[in-house]
């Protein structure tokens, strides 16, 4: 438990990036025209993510109430996206990842909690959209997006 305290800052500094926006990068520039790069789906999922994970954190680690195996948490939390996005109509499948980076993050990542949801996963989503915005719009054959 000495690992989990104090463990969220490392030299004041606060991570805002998630691996598995490599994933949502190739989606929105490579092919901007897909439902899974639309805002929308973009937006909802990664918070979908970060509930269910966050939630399934609860159920897994031992600074709660650890009713489930932590391996089952983390083969839980894609699936439990996947299904519910689906359900949703805003599947995007790197939400699937970042659910699993959170369920498999270390001390840094868990002391985040509630938090890992505004930084890093929305400020990462509002600067990736942003950036598809831009540049997606600058050719006349794209438009993005096609709809919010």
């Amino acid at each position: 438990d000495k690992q989990l305290q104090g463990e969220t800052f490392k030299e004041g500094t606060l991570f805002a990036l998630v691996a598995s926006f490599g994933a949502v990068a190739t989606n929105l520039f490579s092919i901007p025209s897909s439902p899974m790069a639309q805002p929308r789906s973009v937006v909802l999922s990664h918070i979908l993510a970060v509930v269910v994970a966050v939630l399934l954190d609860y159920l897994t680690n031992e600074r709660f109430y650890p009713i489930i195996p932590q391996w089952l948490g983390v083969s839980l939390a894609p699936a439990l996206v996947a299904a519910i996005s689906s359900v949703a109509g805003t599947i995007h499948p790197p939400a699937g990842a970042c659910s699993v980076l959170y369920m498999m993050g270390d001390a840094q990542v868990k002391n985040l909690g509630w938090m890992f949801l505004a930084v890093p996963v929305l400020l990462d989503v509002g600067v990736i959209i942003l950036m598809a915005l831009i540049i997606n719009n600058f050719s006349k054959s794209r438009s993005y997006p096609l709809y919010w």
